[in-house]
């Protein structure tokens, strides 16, 4: 969705209003001034999914790949706790320093990196990814994203989902980077 400055000024206007109106309302008006402010604009596509907004050709390729690290981290942590003890302690021996990524997500760089916004929006507006812990926490290392982008292996992993559960060897391939 595309919205000129007059656009977002009217509709916080109109959202303003809607906050002093007595009664049930079906549109949040914090959301919408929330998703203009962070200027994430796709959100309202994901949050009103009945409404025919005019869709782009090629999604936002900074939320596209938020939203696959994130869901990288949510399957593997979750993959991760169904394997035996043993078997978890053999992960966290091989893949070392890394393996503070399998309890809590390190987070990207709030200063340098604009997936740190998306991830932020995503969990506290749209209340996606609640199930990774630290899903909004701030890197503060420019380094976070390189060695995501690495552990990305896990898209055609992925699929093994529908049929059985990562391995250990699996695991340990996504937080190695392949």
């Amino acid at each position: 969705m595309k919205m000129t400055d007059g656009e977002k000024l009217i509709v916080l206007m109109l959202a303003d209003i809607s906050k002093r109106l007595q009664g049930e309302r079906e549109v949040d008006p914090d959301f919408v001034a929330q998703t203009i402010y962070a200027d994430q604009l796709w959100g309202f596509d994901w949050h009103f999914s009945g409404i025919p907004f005019e869709r782009s050709e090629e999604p936002n390729p900074v939320v596209k790949e938020t939203v696959d690290i994130l869901e990288m981290f949510s399957s593997t942590m979750y993959q991760f706790q169904q394997l035996k003890h043993s078997e978890q302690k053999q992960v966290r021996d091989d893949v070392g320093f890394a393996a503070h990524g399998l309890d809590e997500f390190p987070g990207f760089d709030g200063n340098h990196d604009p997936h740190y916004g998306v991830a932020n929006y995503l969990v506290q507006d749209l209340h996606r990814f609640k199930d990774v812990p630290g899903a909004t926490n701030n890197s503060h290392t420019q380094t976070s994203l390189p060695q995501y982008r690495k552990m990305l292996v896990y898209l055609p992993m992925r699929t093994k989902l529908g049929t059985g559960r990562f391995s250990k060897e699996d695991i340990i391939a996504i937080f190695k980077g392949g």
